[in-house]
């Protein structure tokens, strides 16, 4: 065709569209959707893209450099900027250590890096502090720790003040958002640190990492924090000795006209430091010529990210996939709403390419529309929701990127997935002949046959597929990405499968068609007329299968993996008991035991437990164990034997049998793992130690393992088993030579405590025992899922829009059928019947092919993921109640609203002859 021809095709699409606003604006809003997302996205991504001035900037703020002591006398290699990567190098076990490696070790790091840089460098410490707990309204936060000064520019872009002030005076301190919005606290609030509980600190500003938003971090003045924790710790260490074990840094000022190179950092990693220079960063060396790019594949996967990727891939082409399926009916209806006008065209003389073009040109027309739309707004609402968007994904952006190629190919797509959906109605209207265009009829053709046989073999072929590569394919290296050959023919035969589906759904609508014989008249009428126009109708059932099938595999592998996770879960204690675990002995424990008691209401019976050890010389001890295989996969402590009364036997190991708490109360070893007890009903006790304790005079000196056979009472209680291999009552200990060694208390309330309450406890059991946690068995908590979620609700939205489509589609369609059965006396709901069964049928055939098709990559996965070496078998698990609302519920709730916003009654038109 000429270009001439085309101005007159996409003239014509143009009017037709603005003639048909609903129907245009239709399908530019179904164009400019799954844009708009991918727009979004990229922007997104782009943006959080950052440069090397930006990268660096993070790192070094407004020095010249990080240094980083990693591991001062060893070699260690790093990537240009050392917080991307860096690693210890390997040594041969024969090999000497260097000069540098000697001198690393054995110089003081601020001395040793002084001498290394250039002459006039100003070093800050930037050294990071240990994770402790802070105090709050409710109790205790774990935070971390460091010390700056935010009033010197130097901390600018790596540690930025964002509200209040820095702090200024003595015990004042800065905090991040997330610290003060876990504690309660706003600026202003105090706090105290533990170790330093005579100390109280004031919240003077809040200030954030603008690459870990989320960080949990209090900042005080330089000497205020770091080292007055060090010396609460550890009271009889020098400051030196304190020192020694932290890894220290420091911000670098260089003198002007002094730079760092690439040379001077290996320099530095020779002596077992790393670097982080501005100049380094922002012209990098060659790759070649950087070792830890040659050596980093043995410490890190390369292709760890590929998943996301893939994912992202998957969900944006579903996307375009549903456009195309819903958009490609639109353009056929509105191609048989103008075959009036298009045979007329073919009758002046049109050939049949210009009437394909008409159509063609009203998907180029209105898929322009869309992408431009979709483009448009979703940069704008990116930079809309900025501070929103930067708050969830953890980061602020470098700066807000548009890049103009990624655009325009993001735009480029929407615009060939409108002409990919007004490609097939422009086939059928070029081959519509002039007469039947002039007269208003159209041929219906049944489904091919071949078609539907090839989607049957697809079918077939690709569950089979999948299911034998879940189980046959022998694992090996990835192939594409991070999948090997058994990922990879799982998927493949679950597209295939889902291909041959999508071939057989026009048969199947035609199939239901043919069985509307026997129903009433309404639904007789909306199952044939859907039958009869399967242009409109199977792309919609595919539509709804293609969302619905990606929403039930991901569902169910979560679903099962959640099942798996469960079954493996190993709780600590039985659901809902309040554990203290503490080191402190004697007095002291029963006061922490206490303490954290005043805290709790309702906690019921305190059961005081302890652990058997045996001493064998002073201030020497070992613990007490029995001779068996240890089941480190049920057992979720080390071994030992608990003691205890019988309110620890209740609380911790949920025994309540009368004849063992008899036995317990008679001094005999209760046992929980039937493995452990001999043939003859004994146990075998094992005490390790006292073959190298001192001798007095006189004594024989002991073996350095003893094994005593010991009479006990079996308790069969593989949940019990679980916490410890045995339990005995503290008065029976002398008899074995064993002692109690105290290691908290436990508690078993009718409901268990919430979190604040459980910070509170733990900050009264700290304040007496630093090294005291509470922990509450909560059970197993499964991770909210926002990837199924999203597709489930994706799955919903598709199924109701795809419904809600094809039957506007087909009011807009048969409006001179409904016109024809007015006139001859049907009554009025028959048109609400037909649009509510119409929309019902769609989501209902769409929706049960989906949820069936679903399950084929889902259990391939999960068979392929439990064949490998010690894997446990799978659990094949479904979310019966996402299921229940797909498969079932949306379908009703899509019947009944189209029913209820479909019109009666229709205005009868003239028919002129």
């Amino acid at each position: 065709m000429r270009i001439g021809a085309w101005k007159v095709a996409l003239r014509i699409a143009r009017r037709d569209a603005l003639r048909a606003k609903g129907r245009s604006a239709l399908i530019v809003a179904m164009i400019a959707l799954p844009v708009l997302g991918v727009t979004g996205a990229d922007v997104v991504h782009r943006s959080g893209q950052l440069t090397p001035a930006e990268r660096v900037e993070r790192v070094v703020g407004g020095a010249d450099a990080l240094v980083t002591a990693l591991n001062p006398g060893r070699t260690v290699e790093q990537a240009p900027v050392a917080e991307d990567g860096a690693f210890v190098a390997e040594s041969r076990p024969d090999q000497q250590p260097t000069a540098e490696q000697l001198k690393g070790a054995g110089t003081d790091p601020l001395t040793l890096v002084g001498a290394l840089l250039p002459p006039g460098s100003a070093l800050t410490p930037a050294r990071p502090g240990p994770e402790t707990g802070a105090t709050s309204p409710e109790g205790l936060v774990r935070t971390l720790t460091t010390e700056a000064n935010l009033a010197d520019p130097i901390w600018h872009g790596r540690l930025d003040l964002v509200e209040g002030r820095a702090p200024s005076a003595a015990h004042e301190i800065a905090a991040t958002r997330t610290f003060l919005d876990h504690a309660g606290l706003k600026v202003g609030g105090t706090t105290t640190v533990q170790g330093l509980e005579r100390t109280t600190f004031t919240v003077t500003g809040v200030v954030e990492h603008p690459g870990e938003l989320g960080r949990v971090e209090l900042i005080a003045r330089p000497g205020e924090l770091l080292d007055p924790m060090a010396a609460a710790a550890a009271p009889g260490q020098s400051a030196a000795e304190r020192a020694s074990g932290q890894r220290a840094a420091w911000l670098v000022r260089l003198p002007a006209g002094a730079a760092l190179d690439w040379a001077k950092v290996q320099e530095f990693n020779a002596y077992g430091y790393t670097v982080t220079a501005r100049s380094v960063a922002l012209a990098p060396p060659p790759r070649p010529a950087v070792p830890y790019y040659r050596d980093a594949h043995r410490f890190s996967d390369p292709a760890a990210g590929n998943n996301t990727k893939i994912v992202v891939a998957t969900v944006t082409g579903m996307a375009l996939l549903e456009v195309a399926l819903l958009a490609g009916p639109a353009f056929a209806v509105g191609a048989r709403r103008s075959r009036r006008q298009l045979a007329l065209l073919g009758a002046a003389g049109g050939r049949r390419a210009h009437v394909g073009a008409v159509v063609l040109g009203g998907g180029l027309v209105l898929g322009a529309a869309g992408a431009l739309i979709g483009v448009v707004f979703g940069a704008g609402l990116v930079a809309a929701l900025r501070t929103q968007i930067e708050r969830v994904g953890g980061a602020r952006f470098g700066h807000f990127a548009l890049p103009p190629l990624d655009l325009l190919a993001i735009a480029g797509i929407g615009l060939v997935t409108a002409l990919l959906a007004a490609a097939l109605p422009a086939l059928q209207a070029a081959r519509r002949s002039v007469t039947a265009g002039l007269t208003g009829r159209d041929t219906v053709r049944g489904p091919s046959r071949w078609v539907t046989v090839a989607g049957l073999l697809l079918v077939v072929l690709g569950g089979a597929v999948g299911m034998y590569g879940a189980g046959a394919v022998q694992r090996g290296l990835p192939v594409v990405g991070t999948f090997d050959t058994r990922t990879l023919t799982v998927l493949g035969g679950s597209v295939s499968a889902e291909v041959g589906l999508l071939l057989c759904t026009p048969m199947l609508v035609a199939l239901i068609g043919r069985a509307a014989g026997k129903l009433p008249l309404g639904p007789r009428l909306a199952l044939r007329d859907s039958a009869r126009h399967r242009s409109r109708t199977a792309p919609a059932v595919a539509a709804v299968m293609a969302a619905v099938a990606g929403a039930v595999a991901i569902g169910v592998y979560n679903t099962s993996t959640d099942a798996e996770n469960r079954r493996d879960y190993r709780p600590q204690a039985p659901y809902g008991a309040v554990q203290l675990t503490s080191s402190s002995q004697g007095t002291q424990a029963d006061q922490v035991r206490t303490e954290a008691e005043k805290q709790l209401t309702g906690l019921g019976p305190r059961g005081d437990l302890a652990q058997a050890v045996y001493r064998f010389c002073p201030n020497c001890s070992s613990t007490a164990q029995l001779k068996g295989v240890v089941n480190w996969r049920t057992l979720t402590a080390q071994p030992h034997l608990a003691v205890g009364d019988a309110t620890v036997l209740h609380n911790l190991f949920d025994v309540h049998d009368p004849a063992v708490e008899q036995a317990l109360a008679a001094g005999k070893l209760l046992v929980f793992d039937r493995t452990l007890v001999g043939s003859d009903g004994k146990a075998v006790l094992v005490l390790r130690g006292g073959g190298g304790a001192p001798l007095q005079p006189g004594e024989i000196p002991k073996p350095d393992v003893q094994e005593i056979p010991v009479e006990t009472v079996l308790v069969d209680n593989p949940l019990a088993a679980r916490f410890a291999q045995g339990m005995l009552l503290p008065s029976a200990l002398p008899k074995f030579g064993l002692s109690a060694q105290s290691t908290g208390a436990v508690w078993r309330p009718a409901t268990p405590p919430d979190r604040k309450a459980q910070q509170r406890a733990e900050a009264a059991a700290v304040r007496l025992d630093r090294s005291a946690t509470l922990d509450v068995e909560r059970g197993f908590q499964p991770k909210s899922d926002a990837l199924s979620l999203a597709l489930t609700g994706f799955a919903a939205l598709v199924v109701l829009g795809a419904a809600g489509i094809a039957t506007g589609l087909a009011a807009a369609d048969s409006r001179q059928d409904q016109a024809t059965l007015a006139a001859v006396g049907a009554p009025p709901r028959i048109r609400r019947t037909m649009a509510g069964l119409q929309c019902a049928l769609i989501a209902l055939l769409g929706a049960l092919l989906g949820a069936a098709n679903g399950f084929v990559p889902a259990v391939g996965l999960l068979k392929s993921r439990a064949s490998g070496f010690g894997a446990k078998p799978a659990l094949i698990t479904a979310p019966w109640v996402e299921l229940l609302v797909v498969v079932l519920v949306l379908p009703v709730v899509a019947g009944l609203l189209a029913a209820l916003f479909t019109k009666s009654r229709i205005p009868l038109g003239r028919r002129m002859s």
